[in-house]
């Protein structure tokens, strides 16, 4: 793998995911699916926050 600062964020990620999900809910199968759904939107985030950035950066 190649070093990249992102993957720290991996862990971050995850776990604010799923203690996010463990306050809806405290069944483990709807916290797992909860923490799926707000992984998937954090992440869907920083991806578009980091296109944004970088399209930005091309013209500099």
């Amino acid at each position: 793998m190649m070093h990249w600062s992102l993957w720290y964020a991996v862990p971050l990620v995850l776990s604010i995911s799923i203690v996010y999900g463990a306050t809806r809910d405290e069944r483990p199968s709807l916290i797992f699916a909860h923490a799926w759904r707000s992984a998937l939107w954090i992440v869907g985030f920083m991806g578009i926050c980091y296109a944004v950035m970088l399209w930005s950066g091309w013209g500099l």
